[in-house]
């Protein structure tokens, strides 16, 4: 037994290429099994950290909804059991008027504020301040702020000196209490023009008449308080208001799987990789040994434990594998989630990785297991070898057709394309992900099938192009095992990354093709946005045209399902269609169909909605509206991905009614100058009433950054795929050169010179690489045709585009990769020693 190990070991050091490739490719495998497990609850914590940024410690929060009688409201005095801090803050905007040198030189007038009223005691309990200076001897009261350290610097203000804020349309000479760091409440998201500041509570509601309310509270409770009672206690204290969590922990699951879903999806084909390229390498390993075992087994040794041996071996790389690759994912957590936090709408959120011994242990045991169930088939098989046939080494086993294999993969291929369409939904998720497996089996089964149909083709190609060399490459290349896993690799990796890079491709398409939906070239929102204020937007020089929408980006319940409507447009029949192109599905005329809108409680569904709802003509549809339950009947669908579908239109009438409003959300403005021009006008002259808004281009710039970076972290797990695959290629390529030795020998033997035989190498290499990159395009084709489905089936509309640059840069991707790995091999061969090749067992 002893003997057996020392040989294990010597080979395992030995073959020090073979050993990093097997050990890489488990070290990866638990590495992005690791970080994609754990993403979930690190990226929970970290948006759950960026709500508490705004609520401090509160685990309840008291709000104004649709039903309110007002937007503020008095804390009740009655105890209620489980709560230690009750406390609210009140909310107004403001702005600060530049110096005129400052303001010609950023191009604005003024700086907005979101100015938040606290008693300063009870903030201290709730979200305490990083300050890093504040007043001594001095209380928080009567006309005092404190600014952030953003603002405070950028402007020249101390501790101890005057500022003018306008506040409520009224300058309002405040002293600078304190300066804070910009962490917690003060944080400030680099996107936004609006910076925070605190004053008194009662000295910012008396400038609203409101002196003694709130318009927000916030409840903390104690650690063995049932949040579910006291919720239930105050829902009762206060019947016409909300009362819930900060956030909703069910809309932060179903935003991450948004994240984790895709990060499996690839972490399980790296993990298809790794587990193909050892179990290629362990067919070789387990025929090189054959001899040697042969040796063992006639003097005594066991078929146990020549097996435990091996199995051994297999494992050493496991266990390496697996400690490695807890370190490494580690570190792919880490830079995945410093990727994710930087948000080009929420700002640097602050990174802070969280995962478990659990976590880790599951990963080190799937090293092992991907290590284990790779090597078993192989070494199961040389185990079943009779001594006699190791000996002798006669172990050859006859090569059949395995007609089985192709009529496996078709059947495969047929499910990869059925099974999306008609999954249940509630199988939805699920089904799509297998069908992305099922689609690389295919790919990987269907390999052997279509190289001999290339080869057949090739073989009178060459003979015209590349003479009897042609030939022999393509001849060498027919049932060459090597070959054909190098085409395998080439295929999975090529076919992961046209799909990765179409996907992303698409989404870019579709996020542009939904801004470009917008005719117009500013949106804006105004407090008190009347007809009035529409009427002051026009006179500003630049402004060619308005449209007052009402919207609700708030979430509107559909009574009697889970479904929540996030936008919910009220249309101007009349003038709509102008800043906004609009989709209507089927043959129904579009001016028909508006003109319906007005006549009845009717509603045009988008079709991600109609697809979650089940829904046709005619439907009737019931919703939570301001005004109570109203039924609506579907006259249309139509094409549309704000709120990812789950959008819907009424005419403008019925909104009104129905939602008890008068005043716009918001304004689509259409400009004749420069847009941003154009927004610091709009700014300057609403900054007395508060306003906030940008530029479609700049609203747009920040959705692609958005699901840019998710997509370059696709893309790079993706690379690795294709990066382990490489590895595995210059392994065969280096295996198949050992194995052709004697029969290269013989050729050169018989008259091949040295320079036809790399021209045969690199002929071989050529035609691996393109029937890879081919196979790779078909294989990424396949998988890409369940993503729309799944997509859909976690609430993401997307259509796919396709790119023809993609296909090419696979075709010739492939072929490169093919070339380069083959150099080393075609070196070694020009400078074999033909009679001791002739001579290699």
């Amino acid at each position: 037994m002893g003997i057996i190990v020392k040989y294990i070991l010597k080979s395992i050091f030995e073959k020090k290429f073979r050993t990093f490739i097997i050990v890489f490719s488990v070290t990866l495998s638990a590495a992005l099994f690791f970080a994609s497990s754990g993403m979930s609850g690190t990226m929970k914590s970290m948006y759950e950290t960026q709500f508490k940024m705004q609520t401090g410690k509160a685990d309840l929060i008291i709000h104004a909804n649709r039903h309110s009688p007002s937007s503020s409201f008095k804390l009740r005095p009655e105890p209620v059991g489980g709560v230690t801090l009750l406390t609210g803050d009140v909310s107004a905007s403001g702005s600060y008027k530049l110096p005129e040198a400052e303001a010609q030189a950023v191009r604005k007038k003024a700086e907005n504020l979101r100015i938040r009223g606290f008693e300063m005691d009870e903030l201290e309990q709730l979200n305490p301040i990083d300050f890093t200076q504040h007043a001594v001897g001095r209380d928080f009261q009567g006309n005092h702020i404190i600014l952030s350290t953003l603002f405070a610097e950028k402007h020249g203000f101390a501790v101890g000196d005057r500022i003018d804020i306008e506040i409520n349309g009224h300058n309002r000479m405040l002293t600078v209490w304190g300066i804070s760091r910009p962490t917690g409440i003060f944080q400030h998201t680099p996107q936004s023009d609006t910076m925070m500041a605190v004053m008194p509570r009662d000295s910012l509601a008396s400038l609203f008449d409101i002196r003694g309310r709130v318009q927000t509270a916030y409840v903390v409770l104690d650690d063995e308080a049932e949040i579910q009672s006291v919720q239930e206690s105050l829902s009762i204290l206060y019947p016409r208001y909300t009362v819930r969590e900060p956030f909703s922990a069910e809309e932060l699951e179903n935003y991450l799987q948004f994240i984790v879903v895709p990060l499996f999806m690839m972490t399980t084909m790296v993990l298809f990789i790794s587990i193909f390229i050892i179990y290629s390498t362990f067919k070789v390993i387990a025929v090189e040994r054959l001899p040697v075992i042969g040796t063992f087994r006639s003097i005594g040794a066991t078929k146990r434990m020549t097996d435990t041996v091996l199995i051994g071996e297999s494992l050493t790389y496991g266990l390496l594998g697996g400690v490695l690759g807890n370190f490494v994912g580690i570190g792919i957590l880490y830079l995945i989630t410093r990727m994710m936090a930087s948000d080009p709408y929420s700002g640097q959120m602050n990174v802070a990785i969280e995962f478990s011994f659990s976590h880790m242990l599951i990963a080190f045991l799937l090293a092992i297991g991907v290590a284990l169930i790779s090597s078993w088939i192989p070494i199961s098989k040389a185990s079943k070898i009779p001594i006699k046939d190791l000996v002798l080494n006669t172990t050859q086993g006859k090569s059949g057709k395995k007609t089985w294999k192709t009529i496996t993969a078709v059947l495969l291929f047929t499910l990869a394309i059925l099974l999306p369409r008609v999954a249940p939904k509630s199988l939805a998720l699920a089904i799509n992900v297998f069908s992305l497996l099922v689609s690389t089996m295919a790919v990987i089964m269907f390999v052997p099938f279509i190289t001999k149909v290339f080869l057949k083709v090739f073989e009178r190609l060459y003979g015209f192009i590349f003479g009897n060399e042609g030939i022999l490459a393509v001849k060498n290349l027919n049932g060459n095992k090597n070959i054909l896993n190098n085409i395998s690799l080439l295929a999975i990796g090529i076919s992961t990354l046209l799909m990765i890079n179409t996907i992303s491709h698409s989404v870019g398409i579709e996020v542009i093709s939904a801004y470009n939906d917008w005719k117009f070239e500013i949106m804006v929102g105004l407090n008190d946005a009347d007809r009035n204020a529409e009427q002051v937007l026009r006179s500003i020089e630049g402004v060619s045209g308005t449209y007052g929408a009402f919207e609700s980006w708030e979430g509107i319940n559909v009574v009697d399902t889970s479904y929540r409507v996030e936008y919910l447009q009220g249309v101007d029949i009349t003038k709509y269609r102008d800043y906004v192109t609009f989709r209507l599905d089927g043959d129904a005329n579009p001016d028909e169909t508006f003109r319906n809108l007005d006549e009845a409680r009717n509603i045009m569904v988008a079709n991600m909605a109609k697809e979650h709802l089940d829904l046709e003509i005619g439907d009737p549809l019931t919703l939570e509206m301001t005004s109570g339950n109203k039924t609506y009947r579907i006259i249309g669908f139509y094409d549309s991905i704000m709120q990812n579908g789950s959008n819907m239109i009424i005419s403008q009438k019925y909104y009104k009614m129905d939602m008890e409003q008068s005043n716009y959300n918001r304004f689509y403005i259409r400009t004749s100058k420069d847009p941003d021009e154009v927004m610091a006008s709009i700014q300057d002259r609403f900054m007395r009433r508060g306003v906030w808004g940008d530029t479609i281009a700049n609203m747009e710039q920040r959705n692609y950054d958005s699901n840019n970076q998710f997509m370059i972290i696709l893309q790079a797990f993706s690379v690795i795929a294709m990066l382990i695959g490489i590895f595995g290629i210059f392994n065969n390529y280096m295996i198949s050169f050992i194995e052709r030795k004697r029969s290269i020998a013989i050729l050169r033997s018989v008259g091949l010179s040295r320079k036809q035989t790399l021209k045969m190498i690199m002929i071989e290499a050529l035609t691996g690489g393109c029937i890879g990159g081919i196979m790779g395009i078909i294989g990424g084709t396949l998988m890409l045709s369940p993503v729309p489905h799944l997509m859909q089936a976690i609430g993401v509309p997307l259509a796919l585009h396709y790119s023809w640059s993609f296909f090419i840069n696979s075709l010739m991707g492939g072929i490169i990769i093919a070339v380069l790995a083959s150099i080393s091999p075609a070196s070694k061969t020009s400078k074999l020693n033909i009679i001791d090749a002739i001579k290699y067992e």
